[in-house]
């Protein structure tokens, strides 16, 4: 890079501290000129200013959900993202090699000339990168208070959705531009592998092959979170794996209506709420986001991929807590 990349960042996210990136910043003032941001319209806003002003590299800080709200503002655009993972899942890092709170790894990737290009899909025109669900998932994400995320980390997802498995999800339509419907209670849909952390999900997705992985699934109440933690336990699912109560799609855009409210996420934010008689169009867009990737993806063991997903660590260091009271 000719110059310290810009790097957009919330100066009062607590994940800037928790992740340790706040003291790892101290220490490579000259690698970064801070762009302090007020809200993630705010964040869109200045990354696309800096994209305009001719910024070879756009950095962000955060998990998944400040890294769309970068992404909504580079597409389109030359500039390329840089990503500095301090969030709680941190999924599309992972996806891309960077791993999670890998600092100095990120660094080398921003810094690098490697570049990925990365499809964009989008639900009625907002782009998101790596995942999107449609039903419990969603509604657990909008159930958890900032309060319990930072008191419990990603355990939060653990206690919410035991609530959320009492509730009955709303029957979900999904039509595929060929006119085929499929019906299910919960709509997982990747640009990748990955779902929540380590976890995969889609054995055979990929985020540059143009279309998007979809699981249907057709469960009530605890079913769902069981047929999910079946998929992530076999590594993924694929035609082969999969249960009678789960279908398997990949397709370029599709509807999405449902009988009832249904709420829905993108990179693991709550976004909306889709009402009875509305739709929803997830579409892939014309152009591709540029990624800064490492040379070499951070390796992962199996045994590490387990202990070190969030869920599993946020509740190792909740019993650590509680053995040293």
């Amino acid at each position: 890079m000719p110059h310290p990349a810009p790097l957009l960042i919330n100066p009062k996210a607590g994940s800037l501290f928790r992740s340790g990136l706040k003291a790892w910043l101290d220490h490579h003032r000259d690698d970064f000129r801070i762009v302090p941001t007020k809200s993630a319209e705010d964040l869109t806003s200045k990354a696309r200013t800096l994209a305009e002003s001719g910024e070879p590299v756009v950095a962000a800080a955060g998990g998944d959900g400040t890294l769309m709200c970068a992404a909504q503002g580079l597409v389109g655009t030359q500039a390329a993202l840089g990503i500095l993972p301090c969030g709680t899942m941190n999924v599309f890092a992972r996806e891309l090699g960077i791993g999670s709170r890998r600092f100095d790894v990120a660094l080398q990737a921003i810094k690098g000339d490697k570049r990925q290009a990365v499809d964009i899909f989008a639900v009625n025109g907002k782009p998101f990168l790596q995942m999107a669900g449609f039903g419990p998932d969603a509604r657990v994400i909008e159930l958890i208070t900032p309060q319990l995320k930072k008191r419990m980390g990603a355990a939060a997802h653990v206690i919410t959705g035991l609530k959320v498995a009492t509730e009955r999800p709303p029957l979900i339509t999904m039509t595929l531009p060929d006119g085929e419907t499929i019906k299910g209670t919960q709509i997982i849909m990747g640009n990748g592998k990955r779902y929540g952390g380590e976890a995969h999900l889609f054995a055979d997705a990929s985020y540059d092959d143009g279309h998007l992985d979809a699981a249907i699934i057709d469960q009530e109440n605890m079913g769902v979170l069981f047929e999910i933690l079946g998929l992530i336990v076999s590594r993924g699912a694929t035609e082969k794996n999969i249960s009678d109560f789960t279908e398997l799609r990949r397709f370029k855009s599709c509807e999405i209506t449902a009988e009832g409210k249904l709420p829905y996420h993108l990179d693991g934010d709550y976004t909306d709420t889709l009402m009875p008689g509305d739709t929803l169009r997830v579409e892939r867009l014309p152009y591709k986001l540029n990624v800064c990737i490492p040379a070499e993806p951070v390796p992962v063991k199996v045994l590490d991929r387990m202990m070190m997903h969030p869920v599993i660590a946020a509740l190792r260091e909740k019993l650590q807590a509680l053995n040293e009271l």
